[in-house]
């Protein structure tokens, strides 16, 4: 138990010690306003306050957990015992800044509140991100923070045992198509086969014609291929299936296709299964309730989980919607263009609703890598994209966090542009079974 004295409680301050201490440290914590019950408490002490005391971690407060606005803030980030840190507020002290309002920062996604270039899917891109301009993106630096502050208290209090949480993985899976070829019908492969033709595609034309003649499997029914090796590696595993009637950016087959149907409740009954909304669903709202409902007739299941087709996400809309319609958790805290911690976390933390300044029940889970990220926009080949996951999960590791990958049954075709993948996905469920060091005393 970790005891935090404030000179005024709030919303914000409330909600960010839940997510250090509790989620990112599995410890638990108790606010209290009275000074004098604080000076006396024998055990691990943060003054969250001006007043001194000199035997507790002194935290002195930024203004923004105090405030019920949303404005632009002034950041400048340094470096302190190898971290980035901003909001500073006390350069004498032994913690320079406040770790708490900082860390507010980055999981309400407050920048995303304010005015910024949205990207050509109407998306706030990773490159507009304090993290990502100011280059710690990468790392999962709330729950650095948070290390950070119980190594300073177990400096005091030596003879307290910190709990600790346990490192967990877990793989997503995107099914944005679930058949390249098969199952879609006369007038869609006609049109596939003259584009392939007219491009002199000759090696998507080969492999359609030898799939639709059942000469070969379609390349994106792997899905035999990924059960095998989440049963070999004892995989945590979730599918976003999506149900969409056919438009530009969503592409599936019918949602009521037999084969269909089958693949997604021999799926459910091993895994979870979860909606992927799609494309249009956050203006034609009526479309995720479908969708859901397509998803729940054909599993038998409530669904209660889902990731934005697109990662197609307004942090000040979207919630309330999936919120509206009995979601509770949302997977689409992520970047589709970089690596890294968008929120600044390796660990699940409920959405804090900005707008109306206060802690909503939906659970976000982030991730910290999908596969077309990797592959499409940092051009890594698959040697590096398997070095790259490596030095991701290290971190989470090194935090005893959460690491959630993102891939595609596309990027498991070994197909095109995909060749090779497989073994990255392979050497990433290896990587996530091995060993790691426990945390430095």
């Amino acid at each position: 138990m970790i005891t935090v004295f404030t000179e005024t409680k709030s919303p914000r301050l409330r909600y960010t010690l839940e997510i250090l201490f509790r989620r990112c440290l599995g410890i638990d914590f108790r606010l209290i306003t009275d000074w004098d019950k604080f000076r006396k408490i024998d055990l691990p002490r943060i003054n969250y306050s001006k007043r001194e005391h000199k035997d507790s971690l002194q935290i002195i407060p930024h203004a923004l957990l105090f405030e019920d606005s949303i404005h632009s803030q002034k950041i400048k980030v340094k470096k302190w015992n190898g971290l980035p840190v901003f909001f500073q507020t006390n350069d004498k002290g032994e913690f320079p800044f406040d770790a708490l309002a900082a860390s507010f920062y980055l999981l309400s996604r407050y920048e995303e509140y304010l005015d910024y270039q949205p990207d050509e899917h109407g998306r706030f891109p990773a490159k507009a991100s304090l993290a990502y301009r100011e280059g710690f993106l990468e790392r999962p630096i709330v729950n650095e923070w948070a290390m950070e502050i119980v190594r300073l208290l177990a400096r005091s209090f030596p003879d307290y045992t910190f709990h600790q949480t346990e490192f967990r993985y877990v793989s997503t899976i995107d099914i944005d198509m679930a058949y390249s070829y098969k199952h879609k019908g006369v007038w869609r492969n006609l049109g596939g086969f003259t584009r392939e033709l007219l491009k002199l595609d000759l090696k998507k034309l080969d492999k359609r014609i030898k799939v639709l003649t059942d000469k070969e499997q379609d390349p994106l029914d792997n899905f035999e291929y990924q059960l095998s090796q989440h049963r070999k590696w004892e995989t945590e595993v979730i599918y976003f299936i999506l149900l969409a009637d056919h438009s530009k950016f969503d592409k599936n087959i019918e949602w009521d296709n037999e084969s269909f149907v089958e693949l997604i409740q021999e799926l459910a009954e091993e895994y979870t299964v979860g909606i992927h909304p799609s494309y249009y669903s956050n203006k034609v709202r009526k479309k995720l309730a479908e969708e859901i409902e397509r998803l729940e007739s054909i599993t038998m299941k409530e669904v209660d989980c889902s990731r934005q087709h697109f990662l197609k996400l307004d942090i000040r809309e979207t919630y309330k919607l999936l919120e509206a319609r009995g979601i509770l958790h949302d997977h689409s805290m992520g970047y589709s263009e970089e690596t890294g911690f968008r929120a600044g976390t390796c660990s699940s933390f409920p959405f804090f609703d900005l707008l109306k300044n206060e802690r909503r029940e939906l659970i976000l889970h982030p991730f910290a890598v999908m596969d077309v990220a990797l592959n499409r926009f940092k051009k890594l080949n698959p040697a590096q994209a398997t070095e790259k996951i490596r030095e991701l999960m290290g971190r989470v590791k090194k935090c005893r966090g959460t690491f959630i990958s993102v891939f595609h049954n596309e990027s498991l075709s070994d197909f095109d542009n995909w060749k090779g993948w497989r073994e990255v996905y392979e050497n990433m469920l290896a990587e996530a079974v091995k060993v790691y060091d426990p945390l430095p005393a």
